[in-house]
């Protein structure tokens, strides 16, 4: 009782777009040539963010 093709192929092809995924987005600095980075007026603003959200007890 082994599975059809469709089946397999319902079953590998995401999986291996998932993998191709994450290559892709883990090398993309390399690819692109560019550094993404978060500074420290991000983190300023994130822990901002936060610290709002949870006076209005959203968090």
């Amino acid at each position: 009782m082994g599975l059809s093709g469709a089946a397999w192929a319902t079953l590998l092809v995401p999986t291996i777009l998932g993998f191709l995924v994450m290559i892709l987005y883990g090398y993309w600095d390399r690819i692109t040539g560019k550094e993404y980075y978060v500074d420290d007026e991000i983190l300023a603003y994130d822990e901002d963010l936060v610290e709002e959200l949870k006076r209005e007890g959203k968090l």
